[in-house]
């Protein structure tokens, strides 16, 4: 229950308020094929074919719950986006590729939605370089909470280096997977340490409500629906729906 869990079910309430969303998954790992409940497709439907510099604007997208919900569609990562990794750092736009692309051929949807890897690498770099905002999700464990601290580090020091303009700006960040256990009252600021929440306020970066641990959600993503589509009453629908309110708001 991660980045790709919180994209899905954003997309999802996003589409809710008749809102048009196209999701790019930039992982390898290729998850948001499997939680959107579709095939792996071929490479030249991946994302591989988008982040090239003879990009023709031909977005491979594939609709997404159609027989449920409109207005989702996706563009799948996989396998072949290793290869695109090492291809972007040779490349001499290769930061900009993804930019270029949405900028030299607009798609038509209200949002786009961005996975990103769970490990930074040059995928990010293309991926924050065309973002206007970022959204953190995190389990409330130690080395969650310093993978944190580095990660926005890193968009600090790209953000500068790369001298994008308008800044990509931290929407947020998404407490998730979150247990009855010490280590995670600790962190989220329910016991008398120091937590995520005092961080946060100090950063001046919103933090929004905590995701729970839940089978439903893991089972959701597994059977390829949005937790909305799979669980329509469970609680952590309201989170989902208050941090698409945000994005709504904001764009």
């Amino acid at each position: 229950m991660g980045k790709t869990t919180l994209t899905v079910n954003l997309a999802y309430q996003l589409a809710k308020q008749d809102k048009t969303v196209a999701m790019f998954g930039l992982d390898p790992n290729g998850s948001l094929t499997l939680f959107c409940g579709l095939d792996d497709p071929p490479p030249e439907q991946t994302m591989d074919h988008v982040l090239r510099s003879d990009f023709d604007g031909k977005y491979p997208l594939f609709p997404v719950w159609r027989d449920r919900i409109d207005g989702v569609d996706a563009c799948l990562g996989g396998l072949p986006l290793t290869e695109t990794s090492q291809r972007l750092v040779l490349d001499k736009r290769g930061s900009y590729l993804l930019a270029d692309a949405l900028e030299d051929h607009p798609l038509p949807h209200d949002f786009v939605l961005i996975d990103c890897p769970g490990t930074i690498e040059h995928l990010h770099v293309a991926a924050l370089s065309a973002s206007t905002d970022v959204l953190i999700t995190l389990k409330p464990e130690d080395k969650d909470m310093d993978a944190m601290a580095k990660l926005l580090e890193w968009i600090s020091a790209t953000r500068t280096e790369l001298r994008l303009r308008p800044t990509p700006k931290i929407m947020g960040v998404v407490p998730n997977g979150a247990k009855n256990r010490a280590m995670h009252r600790d962190n989220l600021g329910l016991s008398n340490m120091q937590g995520l929440p005092d961080i946060m306020r100090h950063m001046q970066i919103q933090l929004f409500p905590t995701l729970k641990d839940s089978a439903y959600i893991a089972n959701a993503a597994a059977a390829g629906l949005p937790l909305g589509l799979y669980r329509s009453g469970d609680p952590s629908n309201q989170i989902y729906k208050k941090i698409a309110n945000t994005i709504a708001e904001e764009m």
